[in-house]
């Protein structure tokens, strides 16, 4: 059970971070188009659509980042109930 919280963890970190990347590069899209936009902001609909995908996106990674360290709280919590047991086994 406590290797599968681990993995759990893992997971959630390894998600996380791509999650990030993706957002970089919104973000990344995002500015380059804000940059290369001459004309009227809100006529611009691609500006609009990566708007929008970033803004979805940011919330997406927020949320994993949310539920990641809710994970991390419950590991630490396990490890902390068998530190009791490490205590009294070092002492015998």
């Amino acid at each position: 059970e406590k290797a599968a919280l681990e993995e759990l963890l893992k997971s959630v970190l390894e998600e996380v971070n791509l999650n990030t990347k993706s957002l970089q590069q919104l973000d990344a899209a995002l500015l380059k188009r804000l940059t290369d936009n001459s004309g009227n902001l809100l006529d611009d609909e691609e500006l609009i659509g990566v708007l929008n995908a970033t803004k979805t996106k940011a919330n997406e990674v927020k949320g994993k980042l949310e539920a990641a360290k809710q994970t991390r709280i419950q590991i630490n919590e396990q490890r902390e109930q068998f530190r009791p047991v490490a205590t009294r086994g070092s002492v015998l």
